[in-house]
This record gives structure tokens, C-alpha cells and sequence, in this order.
């Protein structure tokens, strides 16, 4: 059975209070133990030196303790001792014959002899002695037990003085100190087990969120969002999972967008050709016309041919496979070669180019790269052009900011507000009803997008939405090259190579 996070956590958490409470319990334990065994052990040496000077006032006053009378006057004092500390006091002569015992009933020790290794032990200091065990099995329960020797003013010993302790009182309370103990850890491990599961399944509950979204999102529902809640690192989670959830989402809706205008700019020109091309095979289209037909049909496959093209590079762009030649090289040379290849269509539109002045400004990039650029924004320029208007251009450089900005301007009505931002994205066409002569699949640009920002660079439109559009991009300069005048000879025909008269035109207001 697999296990959750809940019941991990709940289960480390608990086995470390288990531990740590145990732990504490059994320093706890020792140390209260060892403490009431020293302050016994204190108690019975208070004792035995007590005894000791009433054994030896007793001796002072009666030489001797031969006569019952004289030992129950001294057995009345040690049972005073013996009383007032709730201990046993026992009192032996030099000989270890026990005289005195200060048990309330007649014990049956009296007469009794010590056995020679205690009185050895006592005999070898005169300081008080911890003795182990039940004295000589005198006593059935285990004992703390302490004796002192008595001796007179030439060091001589006289006597043996005890005194007993019971152990069992100590162990019964520690019993029950031991049984308040478990009784209060039980508490505490049932309380933290109530915690525990509570902030656990605080703690959990993002994270099955999070683990149902993610499931969400491997079915195919791209909708799914995780709530937020705190500042935390699960809430910090849960924010980057919601906006790789809104990243996927766009790109889902992207790829299916992107399909879908595949599928749409593909079928058309394709039910065109097959249109066309059954109208000559069945003869519903007379041979007098099929020249007419089979150029559409032409402009029809090139248009695909174009469309195809795109959609490779925008899959080069996206998977990284572009390869890049960056060097430095004059951006004229591509605006005049661009230039060049749109003779014909400028000339038949009567569209003049303004500012056309090239001269030695270097960039460093990737010249096929940078090349597409120009072409796809000076196509772009043309196809929304009216004849008789004009395409402006500025290329200047800017050193301190290690930057070369190129500006290529269109009269024409130019493009909305509305439409401004969404102008680089894959397949976006403004108002086709407003321009219905161009054909286009609205994949030029976003292709310009992706290759200046590639080549580190950006690229803005500006427009007033009536009368131009001006496509403004930015390349780095190169570093240490100086400009230089440079003329560039534009043909005007195929047939020969004549110097293009350039008006220069005023900005139109």
C-alpha cells in the first residue's frame, strides 16, 4: 500500500515526540532516582553522627551500657534521631555485638554480632560508609545503609553506629512518579498526534491540489488552476505551477490556433488548384482560357511553396536548430539587395523611396538572417502601399548604446491601435475585408520577431492608423569600424543598370 506524504509526516512526527519524550523520561528518571538516594544517604549520615555523639554522651555518663536501664535511656535518644529523620538506628559495641535497636517491637537483633568485614570496613576511617545490600540479610527489603565507628579521645573504637533506610519507599514513589509520567506522556502524544494531523493535512492539502491539477493537465484540461493561499514556499509553488499551467494553456491554444490556420491557409489555395485543375481535365474550362487558369493555378502552388517555407523555419525558430553566422557587415548592402529584388513591383506601383541614401553602417549579425527581415518587412511595406505612395528609410547608429537602428516607413492607412500588440504573433491579420488583395498566411512577421530578437535586437511598430506604418528594429553595431559613403546603383530595368533618381518626400501629415 503506497504511503502518503500525511501519514509519513504524521509518522516521523510522531515516532520523534515518541523518542524525545522517552528520552527525557529516562534522564528524568535517572537523575530523580540518584537524587533521592543521595538525600537519604544525607539523611542517614546526620543520623550516625548523631548517634554517635549520643553513644558516646551515654558512655561519658555511664561508663558502660551493661545494665537495661541505661541502654533503654540511650535508646530512647536514638529513637528520637530514628524518629524525627523516619529512619532505623542501630547501635553496636566495639566488640559488634549490637546493643541498641531503635524498632518499636522487639526486633531480636540485640545480642546480635556484626559480621567482620563490615566492622573491617568501618574500622578503616572515620567517616561514614555506604554499605550495599540488606546488612548481613538482618532486613528482608533492600536498605540505604550508612555506618560510622565510634571512638574515644585516643582514637580507640568503641562502638558501631548505623543507621537503615527503607528503599521500597523510594521505589513505590518512583512508581508512581513513573506512572504520572507515562500518563502525561500519553496526553502529550495523543495532543501532538491531533496537531500533527491537522497542520499535516494543512501542509498536504496544496500539494493534492497541485498533484489533481497536474492530472487535470495529463488528461488534457489546461484550465485547472491551484489557489493560492499564504506566502510560503508551497505557496510559491503553487504560484509557478499556475504560471507554467498559463504558459501551457497559451501554448496549447497556440499549436491548436496554429493547426487550425494551417489547415485553413493550406485547403484554400489547394481547392483552388483542384477547382481549376478539374475544370481543364473535364473541359468545363475551354482551352482558350486554360492559360489564364493555369497561371492561378501557378501563383496558387507558389503560394503554398511560401507557406511550406514559413512553416519550416518557424520550426527551426522554435526548436533552436537556426544556426547562426554573426559577423560584421554593412546593413546597406541588404536594404539595397532587398531593394533590388522589388524593382519591378515598385516601378509598377509608382511607389517612390524616400531617403534611399546608402552608406557604410556596420552591424553585427547573421546576414541571411537579417536579410529575411528586410524582405519580409519590405514585402509587408509593399502589400499596403497604395500606387503612388512611398516607403521611407533611416539607419542610424547609436555607439554609446552599442546599437544600429533601422527604420523602414509605408504610407497607406496604416494599422490600428487595437491591433498594435498583436501584430507579431503567428497568423494574425488585422482586418482582411480592408485589404482583400493581399494574400498573406500572417506568419512573416512573427518570423521577423523571433529573428532580430535572436540576433539581439528588438522590433516595434508605430502607426497613427490612417496614413503610415513604420516597422522600427535594432541590431548591435559593430565595434571599432569607422562609416564611409557608399553609393549603391539600383537598375531600373532588366535590360540595364542606370542610376535611380531618388525624390526626397516630406513625412505626410
Amino acid at each position: 500500500m503506497r504511503k502518503t506524504i500525511a501519514s509519513r509526516f504524521s509518522s516521523a512526527i510522531s515516532l520523534m515526540i515518541t523518542l524525545s519524550i522517552g528520552t527525557l523520561g529516562i534522564i528524568f528518571m535517572f537523575f530523580t532516582q540518584r537524587y533521592l538516594a543521595n538525600d537519604r544517604i544525607d539523611t542517614l549520615n546526620l543520623c550516625v553522627n548523631n548517634g554517635r555523639e549520643a553513644y558516646r554522651i551515654s558512655l561519658g555518663d555511664y561508663e558502660d551500657l551493661t545494665s537495661t536501664e541505661k541502654r533503654n535511656k540511650l535508646r530512647d535518644n536514638l529513637r528520637l534521631i530514628s524518629n524525627t529523620t523516619s529512619t532505623r538506628v542501630l547501635l553496636a559495641d566495639e566488640k559488634g555485638k549490637i546493643l541498641v535497636c531503635t524498632e518499636e517491637t522487639k526486633c531480636g537483633h540485640e545480642g546480635m554480632f556484626l559480621p567482620d568485614d563490615i566492622m573491617r570496613q568501618l574500622s578503616a576511617t572515620e567517616k561514614p560508609s555506604v554499605l550495599n545490600g540488606n546488612f548481613a540479610k538482618m532486613y528482608p527489603n533492600s536498605y540505604y545503609t550508612v555506618g560510622l565507628s565510634a571512638r574515644d579521645a585516643y582514637g580507640n573504637i568503641t562502638g558501631y553506629v548505623f543507621a537503615f533506610s527503607d528503599a521500597s519507599s523510594t521505589a513505590a514513589f518512583m512508581n508512581n512518579l513513573m506512572a504520572i509520567f507515562f500518563l502525561c506522556a500519553a496526553s502529550m502524544l495523543t495532543i501532538s498526534g491531533v496537531v500533527t494531523f491537522f497542520v499535516t493535512d494543512r501542509l498536504t492539502t496544496p500539494l493534492s491540489n497541485i498533484s489533481n491539477a497536474a492530472k487535470q493537465f495529463s488528461q488534457g484540461d489546461f484550465s485547472a488552476r491551484v489557489a493560492i493561499e499564504g506566502d510560503d514556499e508551497i505557496a510559491h509553488l503553487a504560484s509557478t505551477f499556475n504560471q507554467m499551467a498559463a504558459f501551457v494553456e497559451k501554448n496549447e491554444k497556440s499549436r491548436s490556433s496554429f493547426v487550425a490556420n494551417i489547415a485553413h491557409e493550406l485547403r484554400t489555395p489547394m481547392t483552388s488548384i483542384k477547382g481549376f485543375v478539374d475544370g481543364i481535365l473535364d473541359g468545363t474550362i475551354p482551352p482558350e482560357r486554360q492559360e489564364k487558369y493555369l497561371k492561378v493555378i501557378s501563383d496558387e502552388i507558389g503560394r503554398l511553396a511560401r507557406l511550406t517555407n514559413s512553416m519550416l523555419d518557424i520550426s527551426k525558430l522554435e526548436s533552436g536548430e537556426f544556426v547562426m553566422n554573426v559577423r560584421d557587415y554593412n546593413i546597406w548592402d541588404t536594404i539595397a539587395t532587398v531593394a533590388f529584388g522589388f524593382e519591378s513591383r515598385i516601378e509598377n506601383a509608382g511607389i517612390q523611396l524616400v531617403n534611399f541614401k546608402p552608406e557604410k553602417i556596420m552591424v553585427n549579425a547573421d546576414r541571411d538572417l537579417i536579410h529575411q527581415v528586410v524582405y519580409n518587412i519590405f514585402d509587408n511595406a509593399l502589400k499596403f502601399t497604395p500606387n503612388g505612395g512611398y516607403i521611407a528609410f533611416s539607419v542610424s547608429e547609436d555607439k554609446s548604446a552599442g546599437m544600429v537602428t533601422v527604420k523602414i516607413k509605408n504610407s497607406g492607412d496604416g494599422v490600428s491601435s487595437e491591433a498594435l500588440p498583436y501584430i507579431f504573433e503567428r497568423f494574425y491579420k488585422e482586418d482582411t475585408s480592408r485589404s482583400v488583395h493581399v494574400k498573406g498566411a500572417g506568419i512573416g512577421l512573427f518570423i521577423v520577431r523571433t529573428l532580430v530578437t535572436r540576433s539581439g535586437g528588438e522590433i516595434w511598430v508605430e502607426s497613427d492608423g490612417k496614413s503610415y506604418t513604420e516597422f522600427i528594429f535594432t541590431l548591435p553595431c559593430a565595434k571599432g569600424k569607422k562609416r564611409t559613403k557608399q553609393t549603391i546603383i539600383l537598375p531600373r530595368d532588366k535590360s540595364a543598370n542606370r542610376n535611380v533618381t531618388v525624390k526626397k518626400k516630406g513625412r505626410k501629415k
